[in-house]
């Protein structure tokens, strides 16, 4: 690439005003290590008014982002905006004008990367999106690169610090789930509106990425299993405390015979882990490499410097002329996703039942009749007019089989609903 490489940034926010403060600060450093000079010389924002925590000259404002895709003098462009609809609109627009691409937008490539990849290959341009999953730490890199000479056998981690750093602040300190969130918005871990945090959704984007660049295929997010964490209570961290375990939000994907299992989900870790050991809002992710064997990557998800940290990097990497697109597979890679159900799994289960005799053994029962095994049990004494914890740890079973079990349970014999875990492999 020449040596002055001109950068178009669209989307001034959070993450937006530290890609700024990363490239004036260090742009004699970038200059050396690369050859190129960086400039940031146009941003489209819907506000360029507002009060933003770096000063940025206002001269460089538009609210046009067509203004950036179509300047035939910009380099590359920096989608910041997140969303799927105009996000990408910009990316599109921007691979088909011949500009390269950097994003920290999970949804947009969970969703249209396919697009976005085959039309940026078509047009001998670029697209980096190290920061769309566990912000700073170099993972993506890691995977297309450092890996490459491997068959990835797993992927399982930790990828949202909202919910990880909510666990721990319930684990820690005893809160209810409520209380813990307001926490987490207090010190600005979770957004005003936090339902992608804590439900899956943020995560399910990172794993289906990371899918994508480990086996080749970029799954829907209905072919793979997504919950939250809002379920969890403090009586179930105590609990599978008990056990010797830890409650984590995981999300983790296998492949064996080219069938991916994945999902995003709370679980119980053993408690000696390293994935127990991550604590706040950091994140780590685990991979094994048929060759390399396993390999953890540990760090913070988020945040604006640690974020625009990555998104500079992947800036750096087209400046000095590497980068490349990702190959994702229109066939799927030659992988399939599990269907949905078929993953076995240990399982943790609580189910709040009448403390009278017989009642351990109906649901032992019930599950027996699925084919389930039951591998531990705590049953707390209480009076008989007060429904009382009997809590479960199953050995490995299918999911569905553990469904239906647990719905006859709920339906016949506690009446109550039941929280049901899954239990992570070592």
């Amino acid at each position: 690439m020449k040596n002055k490489v001109n950068i178009g940034l669209i989307g001034a926010g959070t993450v937006g005003c530290g890609v700024y403060e990363v490239i004036r600060r260090n742009r004699k450093l970038i200059r050396e290590q690369t050859g190129a000079s960086l400039s940031i010389t146009r941003i489209a924002d819907i506000a360029p008014s507002r009060k933003r925590p770096v000063k940025i000259p206002r001269s460089l404002f538009t609210t046009d982002f067509r203004e950036i895709t179509g300047d035939p003098e910009i380099d590359i462009v920096i989608e910041l905006i997140g969303g799927t609809t105009v996000a990408a609109e910009v990316a599109l627009a921007a691979v088909r004008n011949g500009k390269h691409v950097v994003t920290a937008n999970k949804a947009l490539l969970a969703h249209r990367g396919k697009e976005i990849f085959s039309a940026a290959a078509k047009n001998g341009v670029h697209v980096g999106f190290e920061a769309s999953v566990a912000g700073g730490i170099p993972l993506i890199r890691s995977l297309k690169e450092g890996l490459c000479a491997n068959k990835i056998l797993s992927v399982q981690g930790i990828m949202n610090g909202t919910s990880n750093y909510i666990l721990h602040r319930m684990s820690a300190e005893g809160m209810p789930f409520a209380a813990a969130l307001a926490d987490a918005k207090k010190e600005g871990y979770a957004e005003a509106d936090p339902s992608f945090d804590i439900n899956g959704t943020d995560s399910a984007h990172k794993l289906l990425i990371l899918i994508a660049l480990a086996w080749g295929g970029l799954f829907k997010i209905s072919e793979i299993a997504v919950e939250g964490i809002s379920p969890v209570t403090p009586a179930d961290i105590s609990h599978a405390g008990q056990f010797g375990y830890a409650i984590k939000p995981l999300a983790s994907a296998k492949v064996s015979g080219g069938v991916v299992e994945a999902g995003v989900y709370p679980a119980l870790v053993g408690a000696g882990s390293q994935l127990a050991a991550v604590d706040g809002a950091f994140n780590a992710v685990r991979i094994e490499g048929d060759a390399v064997g396993p390999v953890m990557f540990y760090g913070m998800g988020a945040g604006m410097m640690p974020t625009a940290s990555a998104v500079v990097s992947d800036v750096v990497m087209i400046a000095r002329g590497g980068g490349g697109v990702a190959k994702i597979a229109a066939d799927g890679g030659g992988v399939k996703p599990a269907p949905r159900g078929s993953v076995s799994s240990g399982f943790y289960a609580r189910f709040e039942a009448e403390d009278t005799p017989g009642t351990l053994g109906k649901i032992s029962t019930a599950l027996g009749k699925r084919g389930i095994s039951i591998r531990s049990v705590i049953q707390k004494p209480g009076a008989s007019s007060k429904k009382v914890p009997v809590v479960i740890m199953t050995r490995p079973s299918p999911e569905s089989a553990m469904k239906k079990a647990v719905a006859e349970i709920e339906r016949h014999i506690t009446k109550t609903s039941a929280v049901v875990l899954r239990i992570a492999e070592d």
